[in-house]
């Protein structure tokens, strides 16, 4: 079994820190079987132990074969009185490469000389300099060396003390690979490459993975199955944005930018998803006892050619080819999806409308190459997810979308947990719910998550959410006007509407029918709150819904803070020693306008932390937030940690790992990253991915600290995992 690049260099450092030389197992410039010395005079790793350090990783991680590599490699330049371009490695296409160096530089074969600069396709520059003048050596003696390749495309490698930066030579241009990295685009010169950046040694491309930039060797995509597939990361962030930007743009063209058309946009989407765990046969847990036959993957439908793109009616041949494969994979998968794909596909898709199919053969073309299923979950979120969701959030509803860094800490805070049943009842699109079962690895069972909301769209984007990280069996659903302030799941898994009559004043145990209903463990919710959205009944059905919540008596019956009902709703379908973690206005937690909100919290819940988070976190608000996090004991539990005088945690933080930006009228999470107060320098992990400036990690570790200091029933919820 292979391993990953940075487990291959733990292994390397595992042999080789403390030895003074090492055996080369690739050619030295004509030289093989060289010996190398590791340290330097006063005993320190020189820069020889980081290039067999990168080396060796490179190739024991399978990425690489050792035959395509050699290093110390000399190319000539200018006269032949110039001192030639040296390549700490490179890497050909072919196993045949040593012969031909050999032949140009003991017989000065210049046939030889042009065959290596048509099959070379990778250089690196290996250095020990803590990355003080990356821009120097890029522009200096990487970027010369690129030009030394004659195919159209080169991988450019600069490995400094354990940091990585990845470049291209793709045409006349010289870039980062990293798409993200090149503020100016295809414009980007040396000062625009965002030099501080590393890249992840997760993104280094594998020999495969290079011949296909460096060739584009023809695609038959009716041949493939999902291992064929690129995972989405930045290196196609460009691609992948300009892709979204045109399926968007489509859409508008022809007049489908409304509900109906983003329920085709997600229905096809869910249709990719379907399509590749169909190809890879993801099915159940008991895939162990399949044959290997049967687990041989299955050629994908979810492709286009330009065949059937190339179309002048919707009668053509070549369409209705296409029209035929999305049918018939959208029958299989509709028996599987049936909250999103309907039992028959006419009720959403006219297959006869040249508008539906534009919108169909455009979001298949932009996404055919790419595997949502196989890509870590944060890159497919933040390049194609978030994308689409912000398109159909709606600030005049209150819609935003909680910031990712936000979701995981409130997750990892709160614990949900492998047995728990949890649920979002403004869910938006489920970022809570698909964090809490991708941090559970697994463990929490799809039919234990429920959310709810107002919005539709939302739900679809909730629901293709779970899909993706998920088995698709989560309870997501949609009720309009007021939500989940009415609505309610009983323990039948259905949706009940909670009125006045019987349930005033937080009395919502008490139906005349055998109605009850469900409570979770876990409660985990960023609802509408503030002045601006405050709740005033508008007739008899708004205060009707109003006064089945106690809070609405207590802040006087005229009008209340979306955030406080949200709290109270929170608590009440909890469990006993059931959790909650909400974010609301930090006024909530301070000013005297909500102090009947807190005396009431106090009475009925056993505050645990509160977060103060900084102004302007979610970018579209800008009221100040916190974080309330506490759970549920009984009467004569919260009476006694009362008379103990329990203690709560605070913690103010500043520092989220992003701020808010705005480009071309659109606001943006900008990440901000940690720096080295030594060197100045971006901090990297031991996966080489530069770490952000945020204390929720510490502030993390501080809580679960904290907590081992509190009663048994606190660790039990909030530390132990079952």
């Amino acid at each position: 079994m292979t391993l990953s690049f940075s487990k291959s260099k733990l292994e390397f450092d595992k042999k080789f820190a403390t030895s003074n030389e090492f055996s080369n197992f690739l050619p030295e410039h004509l030289q093989v079987k060289k010996t190398t010395i590791l340290k330097g005079k006063n005993g320190a790793k020189n820069e020889q132990y980081y290039k067999w350090q990168f080396l060796f990783s490179l190739i024991n991680s399978g990425m690489y074969i050792k035959d395509y590599v050699g290093t110390e490699v000399y190319f000539p330049k200018g006269n032949k009185n110039s001192a030639p371009i040296k390549f700490d490695c490179a890497i050909f296409d072919d196993v045949n490469w040593f012969e031909h160096y050999q032949s140009y530089h003991l017989l000065k074969d210049q046939g030889s000389l042009d065959w290596l600069r048509r099959h070379i396709i990778a250089v690196v520059e290996i250095k020990k300099e803590d990355s003080k003048d990356i821009e120097t050596i890029w522009n200096q003696q990487l970027k010369p060396a690129l030009k030394e390749s004659e195919n159209g495309f080169c991988l450019g490698v600069i490995y400094d003390t354990e940091r990585l930066y990845l470049f291209k030579k793709q045409g006349d241009l010289f870039l980062r690979l990293n798409e993200g990295f090149n503020t100016k685009k295809e414009d980007s010169q040396t000062k625009d490459l965002q030099l501080h950046l590393t890249d992840s040694y997760n993104t280094i491309p594998s020999f495969e993975q290079l011949i296909q930039k460096v060739y584009h060797p023809k695609i038959d995509r009716s041949k493939r199955t999902i291992d064929d597939l690129e995972v989405i990361s930045g290196v196609y962030s460009t691609q992948l944005t300009d892709g979204i930007s045109t399926i968007l743009r489509t859409m508008d063209k022809v007049s489908m930018q409304n509900q109906r058309g983003y329920e085709i946009l997600i229905q096809i989407i869910a249709l990719k998803i379907y399509d590749e765990k169909r190809s890879a046969k993801i099915e159940s847990f008991l895939d162990w006892h399949k044959t290997d036959k049967e687990k041989e993957h299955i050629d994908l439908l979810f492709f286009v050619t330009s065949k059937e793109r190339n179309y002048t009616k919707i009668s053509d041949d070549n369409i209705q080819s296409f029209i035929e494969r999305m049918r018939l994979l959208y029958a299989e998968a509709s028996q599987s999806y049936q909250f999103i794909l309907k039992r028959d596909d006419r009720e959403t898709i006219a297959w006869e409308k040249e508008e539906h199919i534009r919108i169909i053969a455009e979001v298949v073309e932009q996404f055919q190459d790419y595997s949502f299923v196989k890509s870590d979950k944060s890159d497919l979120y933040q390049i194609v997810f978030h994308k689409f969701a912000n398109a159909f959030s709606k600030a005049e509803k209150g819609q935003f979308l909680t910031p990712i860094p936000i979701i995981d800490f409130l997750v990892q805070i709160v614990n949900p947990r492998s047995t728990d049943k949890i649920i979002d009842p403004t869910s938006g699109i489920a970022d809570f719910l698909s964090v809490s079962y991708v941090n559970s690895k697994g463990t929490l069972q799809d039919n234990n998550i429920y959310g709810l909301d107002n919005d539709e769209q939302m739900i679809m984007l909730a629901q293709l959410n779970m899909l993706l990280n998920g088995d698709g069996n989560a309870k997501l659903e949609y009720k309009p006007d007021k939500g989940s302030i009415t609505w309610k799941f009983d323990d039948r898994d259905n949706l009940v509407e909670i009125n006045s009559k019987f349930h005033k004043n937080g009395n919502w145990d008490n139906w005349k029918d055998q109605t009850k209903l469900k409570k979770f463990d876990v409660v985990l919710t960023n609802p509408p709150f503030g002045e601006d959205r405050a709740f005033e009944p508008k007739d008899v059905n708004d205060r009707e819904a109003i006064e089945c919540y106690e809070m609405w008596n207590l802040y006087g019956g005229k009008k209340i803070d979306l955030g406080v009902v949200f709290l109270e709703n929170a608590y009440r379908i909890l469990k006993d020693n059931g959790r909650i973690g909400i974010v609301l206005s930090n006024s909530i937690a301070s000013i005297d306008t909500h102090k009947e909100a807190r005396k009431w919290l106090m009475k009925k819940m056993r505050i645990v932390a509160i977060f103060d988070l900084p102004a302007n976190v979610f970018g579209e608000t800008g009221v100040n937030t916190s974080v309330i996090v506490a759970y549920k004991p009984s009467d004569r539990d919260l009476k006694k940690l009362q008379e103990q005088n329990y203690q709560v945690f605070f913690r103010g933080i500043e520092k989220v790992g992003y701020e808010v930006k705005t480009s071309k009228r659109v606001k943006f999470f900008s990440p901000i990253y940690k720096i080295n107060p030594i060197n100045f320098e971006t901090v990297i992990d031991d996966e080489g991915q530069v770490l952000l400036d945020e204390e929720f990690t510490d502030t993390i570790h501080d809580f679960k600290k904290w907590c081992n200091g509190q009663e048994k029933t606190l660790q039990d919820l909030f530390i132990k995992r079952k």
